[in-house]
């Protein structure tokens, strides 16, 4: 069990922080859109907790991964993550050819970022 939790320790850290980062931009677009100080204030929390969590997340994979890469993995796949399943999937935001190739390249780039670490 060990040797298996071993193997897929980075990539479980990696899917966390992007779920948290797109519990936090959900939060945080909720949070602009609230008409009451309490949801503005509920929504807020939310996405400041999901970010204090996203961080902490990092510094983990920081303590397997050399900075170069971690930092691809997260920040990159997470602009992947907020356009795709924020904007596009949950808030129904029109994303164009453009923002899709670009998404696609930013994906590209990671990829040969972490297969070369």
């Amino acid at each position: 069990m060990s040797s298996l939790l071993h193997s897929v320790r980075i990539p479980l850290l990696v899917l966390l922080y992007q779920g948290l980062v797109v519990v936090a931009n959900v939060g945080f677009k909720r949070s602009a859109g609230s008409t009451t100080a309490t949801a503005f204030l509920a929504w807020q929390a939310l996405g400041n907790l999901a970010g204090f969590l996203s961080v902490l997340t990092y510094t983990a994979l920081l303590r397997w991964l050399p900075i170069h890469v971690a930092v691809g993995l997260t920040m990159g796949l997470g602009f992947a993550s907020v356009q795709v399943f924020t904007a596009w999937l949950i808030f129904h935001e029109p994303i164009g050819w453009s923002k899709w190739l670009g998404t696609a390249l930013v994906v590209l780039g990671i990829t040969l970022i972490a297969g070369g670490r």
